[in-house]
């Protein structure tokens, strides 16, 4: 017999008015049978992975996310916004907020914009995965429930990107990276997409799939109308709704082959989509083989992060960065304090802890160029 959780709302929704969205999101809960929860604090995790725009299709419409703030003040709760972008940009997540729309969102509502890089990081023991500890933002274990707002895109690696991968992004920064690099596979870095989950059990999972991305995850995609919200209080239900549109098969998808091997479903076929999923063509699905080692480390993992540095003529030795870094990376120094690169997680809390400005980025040449291009080409 089907629980709650093997539930998967398909409603349809043609374009991102704000009333059509709102109704859409506010049906899919309902007939999933989830009721929000009255005056509690909850935190709303989109897909904002860089600082891109709505019309990219790229991140979680700022329409949906306006959705759940607007069902959870007809709640009484207290709203917070929270993600860390991927992508080493100026101004970093709180420029991202401001791109997506989600900012002035934040502001009818009420809510609060939480960028990951700014929250104390608590060392938490991973559940399963081969690293052993990861290192979460206070403000995500100190909500009274999370709402996972995702976007229904293909990616060229885990080759969808969907409801369990979403929650990758409550790692600050260039961690993820790191992350990445410490990883030999695709398998290996699934398992810390479902420590996470198992970390925060995000209880409600959303996702955008009004304008899809084939051939993301990036805004070099292309966009494909699916008119769908999805919802369903299982991540992984989710995903296998999700795959059904892409045309992907289960076992082609190394989150949902993890998801499996935890028992988190049973099978492949053990959810239930109550509505209709679309048939849509999608051109760059990845298929073969899932390898079993990365080759090399790919440009997204190489580049897409930076590394802090502390410059001397602003620092007066306050120490308040050394008393922050989770991982002790900031060390006492002749005249300033230092940081160790090799212990450096690149979470960035440093850069909005210190006073004076004094820790600053110091961005590869290839950083600097792949930015350079997208204020060009506008990706």
């Amino acid at each position: 017999m089907l629980k709650t959780e093997d539930l998967v709302s398909s409603i349809e929704c043609i374009s991102y008015d704000q009333e059509k969205v709102y109704s859409s999101v506010k049906e899919a809960l309902v007939q999933i049978g989830f009721e929000l929860p009255e005056g509690k604090t909850v935190l709303i995790k989109p897909n904002i992975m860089t600082q891109n725009r709505p019309e990219q299709n790229s991140i979680t419409h700022y329409t949906v996310v306006d959705a759940l703030c607007r069902l959870l003040k007809e709640k009484n709760c207290r709203i917070q916004i929270g993600e860390s972008i991927a992508f080493y940009q100026k101004g970093l997540t709180r420029k991202a907020f401001e791109k997506s729309g989600i900012q002035k969102i934040a502001a009818e509502y009420d809510a609060l914009l939480l960028p990951f890089e700014e929250s104390p990081l608590i060392k938490v023991p991973s559940p399963a995965s081969k690293i052993k500890e990861l290192y979460i933002p206070q403000c995500l274990l100190e909500a009274d429930m999370i709402i996972n707002a995702c976007k229904l895109k293909t990616h060229g690696g885990l080759r969808l990107s969907g409801a369990l991968k979403n929650m990758f992004g409550c790692l600050p920064g260039g961690y993820k990276q790191r992350i990445h690099q410490w990883c030999r596979n695709d398998y290996e870095l699934s398992d810390v997409f479902l420590d996470i989950h198992e970390i925060l059990r995000p209880a409600l999972s959303v996702m955008d799939g009004v304008i899809s991305l084939d051939g993301g995850p990036s805004a070099i995609g292309k966009p494909v109308m699916t008119s769908r919200i999805l919802a369903s209080s299982s991540a992984a239900a989710l995903d296998l709704a999700a795959c059904r549109i892409l045309g992907y098969a289960p076992e082609e998808i190394p989150t949902l082959i993890q998801a499996k091997n935890r028992k988190w479903i049973s099978s492949y076929e053990d959810f239930k989509v109550l509505g209709d999923l679309p048939s849509v063509k999608f051109r760059f699905l990845v298929k073969g083989k899932i390898p079993e080692s990365y080759e090399k480390p790919g440009l997204f993992v190489t580049h897409t992060y930076v590394t802090p540095d502390i410059r001397s003529s602003r620092c007066n030795c306050c120490g308040d960065c050394l008393e922050v870094c989770p991982v002790q990376a900031i060390l006492p120094g002749d005249q300033h304090p230092v940081i160790d690169t090799k212990l450096c997680i690149n979470c960035y809390h440093c850069l909005s802890i210190c006073p004076r400005g004094a820790i600053i980025i110091k961005s590869s040449a290839a950083n600097k160029f792949i930015r350079l291009v997208r204020r060009i080409v506008g990706i």
